[in-house]
């Protein structure tokens, strides 16, 4: 695990939900001195630790560990969602490129400015090939 990827991915995820250091030690059953000390890069925690930091702050260890873009965890993804999956990476690029069309209808302005949407297809723009 790279320790500075963690420590930074743990910070933003403090940050960015708005939560303690505190909150974060009680929620994973340490100490806000031990949250600190990753926070900061001085310690690595053990996977004990890193599953009950995930589960604390509802993300993915691949996330927090930053083996993964996305912080949702797999397990929470239904079975409608899985099946998804499995198609769209079966998909070519021409239905892969229809697909990202029908779905910028639904996205927000900032998932359309995101760097995965926005190199897929679509008026806004959207991936040519």
């Amino acid at each position: 695990m790279d320790n500075v990827l963690f420590s930074n991915i743990l910070r933003e995820m403090i940050g960015s939900r708005g939560i303690s250091q505190k909150w974060l030690a009680d929620e994973a059953g340490t100490t806000e001195a031990t949250i600190s000390r990753y926070i900061s890069g001085k310690h690595q925690p053990e996977i004990s630790i890193v599953v009950r930091i995930a589960k604390a702050l509802r993300i993915s260890v691949d996330y927090l560990c930053g083996l993964t873009d996305s912080p949702i965890p797999k397990e929470s993804l239904g079975a409608e969602i899985h099946l998804l999956m499995r198609c769209y990476e079966r998909a070519d690029a021409h239905d892969k490129k229809t697909l990202w069309t029908i779905l910028e209808r639904y996205m927000t302005p900032a998932e359309k400015d995101s760097p995965i949407s926005s190199s897929f297809a679509g008026s806004s723009g959207a991936r040519t090939g």
